[in-house]
């Protein structure tokens, strides 16, 4: 069960994704576009049975918090490739990087939960593709964070300087595809 502060930071959390939702929904339509309906989200994984691979997440605290790590993660990686396509559109760019920047402050705040709850020796952030002690489960979600070169430059040891793997991969998340994202969260999305 999670202590007070922990659940006042999960409410707090679960307040901003729903500020979120409502924002790209609002600026989804004044674009012109037809935002998605309101998806039913099954935290098991099971698209819909609630049987899937998490599905004790409510009954195990250490499991909540492992499949939010991992769900806040995606997120700033999903965030992080949109980014691209904005370039040009002023408050809407401004607006994306904002919410890029909640996500990755949601996921290492649920790392720094997991560490304080004695449930996972981890940093702040991803270090690799290192799933933070979750497994094979989620592995997909971590792929492609282990790239140590930025626009053709390759950052370990960069001009001399003793910058090590982990401290490259460290620097940078990596983008994600709409593509991608949806078969990472497609056994969450009923």
């Amino acid at each position: 069960m999670p202590g007070y502060r922990d659940q006042l930071a999960i409410e707090n959390i679960a307040l901003h994704e729903k500020q979120q939702a409502q924002f790209l929904k609002t600026a989804i339509s004044a674009a012109g576009g037809t935002p998605i309906m309101k998806p039913t989200f099954d935290l098991s994984g099971g698209k819909g049975s609630g049987n899937g691979p998490f599905k004790d997440a409510f009954k195990n605290y250490g499991l909540f918090l492992a499949v939010a790590q991992t769900l806040e993660d995606t997120g700033v990686r999903a965030y992080k490739c949109q980014a691209g396509y904005l370039k040009g559109t002023g408050a809407i760019l401004t607006a994306a990087l904002n919410i890029h920047s909640v996500e990755a402050r949601h996921a290492s705040h649920i790392r720094q939960m997991r560490m304080n709850n004695n449930l996972a020796t981890l940093k702040p952030w991803i270090t690799g593709k290192d799933t933070g002690g979750i497994g094979d489960l989620v592995q997909a979600n971590y792929n492609g964070e282990e790239v140590t070169n930025q626009s053709g430059v390759e950052i370990v040891n960069i001009n001399g300087k003793q910058i090590s793997y982990s401290d490259a991969t460290e620097s940078f998340d990596e983008p994600l595809s709409k593509d991608e994202v949806s078969k990472l969260v497609d056994g969450f999305i009923v």
